[in-house]
């Protein structure tokens, strides 16, 4: 196994373990269940609730160790090697928002096989960008771990699902990600580039922020999935389409210098 490799098993350890589900939230059916029954044992409240919490702890932790992660990676890259970084760190909150609310095993299943798939891209665009600005593993884990400690120090579940849950938290990741799309199109505009289309995206994406907050607020769990499905897909057109205008500015910055 060469360096690379060892450093990307050493960052899944990090940010996926987490993920398991504790004992106390696992339920195996009996040998005489039928499928349906083994369903509304899952289901059963007083059993999702401790998974709901531990979701919500871990959903706080990563969002701490990410936050290191890229604390970090901002201070080798001069604050040019994050932007990745920080889209997926807001996927993997938005995957985690509507835990609360949901009433299933099978939806909270789902969302947290999307917060172990967000955990992996974390660590290859990080692997990724501590090969580019030759970074240090050990100092990108020890700003990670010292991001996580306020949070390990204040342990307390409750807490933490209140977090999850709770609009202010949400309106913070929402007003960020705005911001982000923002920046990112007046750059482009201050450049001359038409951003029509991309704001377009950009202003859809914002409503979406609010049907998913409405639909948090008012227990909506059955048009979750939906909404976050097509959060999921406009965020994925706002990003490719930003990549190819900012690769038609490159194209077009090179042309102006040679004619110079």
């Amino acid at each position: 196994m060469n360096r690379s490799e060892i450093l990307r098993t050493g960052l899944i350890l990090l940010f996926v373990s987490t993920l398991v589900v504790p004992l106390a939230g696992a339920v195996t059916p009996s040998a005489g269940q039928s499928g349906s029954q083994s369903s509304v044992i899952q289901d059963n409240a007083e059993l999702i609730s401790p998974l709901k919490m531990h979701i919500a702890y871990v959903g706080k932790t990563q969002q701490a160790r990410m936050d290191g992660v890229i604390s970090y990676i901002d201070s080798i890259s001069g604050g040019t090697g994050t932007a990745g970084l920080r889209q997926i760190q807001e996927d993997y909150l938005m995957a985690a928002f509507p835990v609360p609310v949901m009433r299933t095993d099978e939806e909270i299943t789902e969302a947290r096989e999307e917060m172990r798939r967000q955990s992996i891209l974390f660590v290859d665009e990080t692997n990724a960008q501590l090969a580019m600005f030759n970074g240090s593993y050990a100092d990108m884990q020890t700003s990670a771990e010292a991001s996580l400690h306020p949070v390990e120090e204040s342990y307390n579940c409750l807490k933490y699902s209140s977090w999850l849950a709770s609009q202010t938290t949400r309106f913070m990741v929402f007003n960020q990600s705005s911001e982000r799309r923002m920046a990112i199109l007046d750059d482009l505009n201050l450049h001359g580039m038409d951003v029509t289309y991309p704001k377009t995206l950009s202003t859809q994406i914002d409503a979406q922020h609010n049907e998913l907050e409405n639909a948090l607020l008012q227990n909506q769990d059955g048009a979750l999935l939906s909404i976050n499905s097509g959060l999921r897909l406009l965020k994925q057109q706002f990003r490719a389409t930003v990549v190819v205008y900012q690769m038609d500015l490159q194209a077009q910055l090179k042309a102006a210098d040679r004619t110079l």
